[in-house]
């Protein structure tokens, strides 16, 4: 017996082992598999409304592919939102390498930054439900060395902010702002239930 029997099949349109992780939490049948977009591509006017509109393009995508009409299809993004000297966000993705994910925990050290996920469900019909979650983190004052040894550690190169919360990241950390933790990982789960629940309802 699942949490909710869902009317359709879940799909989770995206390939990331952080987000299937916390996703199977939920005990819900689902599939993963990634979205036929290309992200990068995707900018919007500033930094949240890019993330949104990725989350939105990878479930709408995924869904108006042969065969994926009659299923529920989540798609969810996420980004380091870093506010520069002149005032101006700057959205900050996957360093990609090592030596890459150490220079960005470098910039975030002694900083405030915000992790903006968004989370989006598209349903049979059109429908298109979407959330969002922001969570402010303060890093301490850190070092190359401990940035290296984090990066080494945990393996961040493929996380946003180069930084895992579920692992060795509270160690750079002085406090974090947030509603739902649970986003910090890739996937608001809270958020992602309450659409999950409204979606079913009016099925």
């Amino acid at each position: 017996m699942s949490l909710i029997d869902l009317p359709a099949p879940l799909i989770l349109a995206s390939e990331s082992r952080y987000r299937r992780a916390q996703l199977e939490r939920f005990g819900i049948p689902f599939e993963a598999m990634a979205s036929p977009i290309d992200e990068t591509v995707i900018v919007a006017d500033t930094p949240r409304q890019t993330i949104a509109l990725r989350a939105a393009f990878k479930a709408c995508a995924l869904q108006e592919m042969d065969g994926f009409s009659e299923t529920w299809i989540i798609g969810a993004d996420q980004g380091v939102v870093l506010s520069g000297e002149a005032g101006q966000a700057e959205l900050i993705g996957k360093p990609g390498t090592p030596e890459a994910a150490v220079a960005q925990l470098m910039r975030l050290s002694s900083r405030t930054h915000e992790l903006f996920t968004a989370v989006a469900l598209a349903v049979p019909g059109g429908r298109l439900l979407e959330a969002a979650e922001s969570v402010r983190i303060t890093m301490r004052a850190f070092s190359v060395s401990e940035a290296e040894a984090i990066v080494q550690q945990d393996e961040t190169w493929d996380c946003a902010g180069s930084y895992k919360i579920e692992r060795a990241a509270p160690w750079l950390i002085d406090r974090i702002e947030a509603n739902d933790p649970t986003s910090i990982e890739g996937l608001p789960m809270i958020a992602l239930g309450q659409l999950l629940r409204q979606a079913w309802s009016g099925a």
